[in-house]
Formats: structure tokens, C-alpha cells, sequence
């Protein structure tokens, strides 16, 4: 009788062992453990890899401070369940990483955890992978920040230099407002990937003598640059020759007609009255420097950041691994140039000066005077927007 009834009474029990197993397979936050509260999480048996590694975060160090994080709920039983969510838990100890105007997408939605891990790491910062690229990769696309010509800080990975991880308040979670994080490595001589040494921009930025490119004068780097990898001569946002000479064509100048348009018939045109500013009488001096087989590109002649001189005309430029010389002045009605490739040339609009360096046949007929004081009055009476000198 006793047996029976011992039988009976234990039936209960086990279908109710047997049903909680049911129910929480699966389910590791309901695992028990038979620890205390004041007992530490890593022993011989439990937790043995814990706090092992480089960096330990500071309440996972000795396992006693497991409870900080996460919720026992009776004496006895470590469900692993947090006391609250990321990254309100985070928050109790760490300053709020998302305060700023602009915010990496994983803070926002307070996915720590996608970067960091909570307990310890061989990586500074407790982070999942060694700090650079390849943890940044782990969500945006690698070959999108690759290309032919390197950027230094993207090439060698230290996105941070750059970025923010967390929150900021300048656009793309930048460190630093533009050009200010440009000048950071900008502010010297640099060498590029061939060996020649590029000015610091940042002195031409701050000269009080220098007459700035628009763009670059309100500091629009990126308007001009991609600030990652690109297949494009100096990085720029489209189609540009960095050669010396070119042979001349619109594809190959699109960079600069994507802001110049009207300088698109300046390059055109052999002779004119109206494209163009810089002319003699009506020979058209932009074509006969630009438009043929081996014609010089706007960069020999022009700086794209700044200079000294009216229009960005360069006071030096590069040829081969020399650097000339190029003397220029404007005048009220043209100018005069003496670069070191040619002998000192004046130009005049209306009263065109004889050039006699030797030079190839120039096509078209010359302007009457009445043609070229007519231009003269019209220029006089108009103001054009985008035409150059």
C-alpha cells in the first residue's frame, strides 16, 4: 500500500518536471544553475574562458560582478536574463553615445553588442574585431572604398581618423567639420603614389594673398573629391586628365564643364569675339593652347585650389619632375605671360599686339577694327556670368 501510494504521489511531480522541460527547451535564459548570488560566475567548471583575454570589461573581471548586468531571480537560479535592455544597460555606467546631430546607425538603434563585446577582448575598446576597416566591413560594402588611387587613411584603413563611431555633430559622423579634418594631414607636404610633392593646401586656404577657386574658398573639399578610393586623377568626381598635355575633347574636360559649361565654346572655336576673354584681337588664345593633339590641360596653366595671380593662373607648374616658372599680369583689356616654355607674349582684345614667336598656321582671318571695337562696346555694355579671361 505504501508503494502505491508512493507511486502516485511522484507521478505529479514528474509530469511536471517533464512538462517544464517541454515547454522551455530551446530556451537558454531558463537554464538553472545551482550557484548563490555572492558566488563568482567563473569557476573550474562555469564560464572557464571568461576575463582570460587582453581587455576584460571591468565588471566581468572577477565574476563577481555579473549581477550588475544581469538578473538572478531567486537564490540558486542564473537565468542570464539583463536587468534592462541595451543600451539603457549600457548607459547606467557609459555616457550616452548617441546624443549628437548625427548618428552611426548601429548607436541609434543601440546595437552595441554589433561592435563591442560585454565581457572581454583582445581588441581595444572591447571590440569584436581589431580596430579599422575590416570591422567596418562587416556592414558596408569593401569594394565600395576601394579603387586605383588610393586615399592614405581609407588605403591604410583607420576609418576612425576620419569617423566617428557613434555620434557627431558634423555630417557622415565626420570628426571634424570640412575643410577642418582636411587639414589635419593637409596641412604639409605630401608625396603621392608616384613620388611628387603636393603642396599644402592648407597654406593656400589661409594666404592672404591668394586668390581662392570658389569651391575650395568655402571649404566644399568633397564637392570636388571623393574622400574614399576613386579611379580619377587626384580623386575628383569626374572625367579630368592629369597629364600635361591631352589631345583635347569634352569627355576629357568634363570635370570642369560640370561647373564651366560656358567654357565649352571658349575650347571650340578657333577665332572669336565673345567666348572667350582670353584673346588677341580675335585669336582665340584658349583654343590655340587647348584644342589640338597635344594641347595643354587646364591644370598647366591654372591652379585648381588657388594663387597669387588673377584667374588661378599658376606661378609655377610641374613639367616631368621640374618645376618652371610662369610670370603673368593682366591687364584691364588682356595681359602678358612669360612662362618658361615660351617667350613673354602680351595679348590685347581690341588692340591685338604682333606675335612673332614662331608658330603653327592660325586658322581663320583676323577682325577688322570695326569688328573689334564693336566687340569692345558690347563687352562695355554687357556683364557676362561665367565667362573667363
Amino acid at each position: 500500500m505504501k508503494k502505491i501510494m508512493a507511486i502516485l504521489i511522484f507521478i505529479p511531480i514528474f509530469s511536471i518536471i517533464i512538462t517544464a522541460l517541454i515547454v522551455n527547451k530551446g530556451k537558454a535564459q531558463v537554464k538553472a544553475f545551482d550557484i548563490s548570488a555572492e558566488t563568482s560566475c567563473i569557476t573550474s567548471s562555469c564560464h572557464t574562458d571568461m576575463g582570460k583575454k587582453r581587455f576584460i570589461h571591468e565588471p566581468a573581471r572577477d565574476g563577481e560582478g555579473c549581477s550588475l548586468c544581469h538578473e538572478i531571480n531567486k537564490k540558486g537560479e542564473h537565468l542570464f536574463k539583463l536587468q534592462i535592455k541595451p543600451p539603457e544597460l549600457c548607459y547606467q555606467c557609459h555616457e550616452n553615445k548617441s546624443e549628437k546631430k548625427y548618428k552611426h546607425p548601429p548607436t541609434e538603434a543601440g546595437q552595441c553588442l554589433m561592435c563591442h563585446n560585454p565581457h572581454d577582448s583582445d581588441n581595444p575598446k572591447l571590440l569584436t574585431m581589431p580596430p579599422g576597416d575590416a570591422l567596418c566591413f562587416m556592414c558596408h560594402e569593401e569594394k565600395a572604398f576601394r579603387g586605383a588611387i588610393p586615399h592614405g587613411p581609407v588605403n591604410e584603413g583607420k576609418c576612425l581618423e576620419c569617423h566617428n563611431p557613434h555620434s557627431t555633430d558634423n555630417p557622415r559622423e565626420l570628426v571634424k567639420p570640412i575643410p577642418e579634418l582636411c587639414f589635419d594631414c593637409h596641412s604639409t607636404e605630401l608625396k603621392d603614389t608616384k613620388g611628387l610633392t603636393l603642396p599644402s593646401t592648407k597654406n593656400i586656404f589661409a594666404g592672404k594673398e591668394m586668390i581662392l577657386h570658389k569651391p575650395f574658398a568655402q571649404g566644399k573639399c568633397v564637392d570636388c573629391h571623393y574622400p574614399h578610393p576613386a579611379d580619377t586623377y587626384r580623386l575628383v568626381r569626374g572625367r579630368y586628365t592629369g597629364e600635361f598635355y591631352a589631345s583635347y575633347s569634352e569627355d576629357a574636360y568634363g570635370f570642369c564643364f560640370s561647373c564651366h559649361p560656358d567654357i565649352k565654346n571658349a575650347l571650340k572655336e578657333p577665332r572669336t569675339l565673345k567666348d572667350t576673354k582670353f584673346r588677341n584681337g580675335n585669336l582665340n588664345l584658349h583654343y590655340r593652347h587647348v584644342n589640338k593633339d597635344k594641347g595643354r590641360t587646364c591644370k598647366t596653366c591654372h591652379h585648381h585650389h588657388g594663387s597669387k595671380n588673377q584667374k588661378l593662373i599658376r606661378e609655377t607648374f610641374s613639367f616631368g619632375i621640374r618645376i618652371l616658372t610662369m610670370k603673368y599680369e593682366k591687364t584691364e583689356t588682356g595681359g602678358s605671360c612669360a612662362p618658361t616654355c615660351h617667350a613673354p607674349v602680351q595679348y590685347d582684345r581690341y588692340k591685338p599686339f604682333e606675335i612673332t614667336m614662331k608658330t603653327t598656321p592660325r586658322d581663320g582671318k583676323d577682325a577688322t577694327p570695326e569688328e573689334l571695337e564693336l566687340s569692345r562696346q558690347k563687352e562695355m555694355q554687357e556683364i557676362k556670368p561665367g565667362k573667363i579671361n
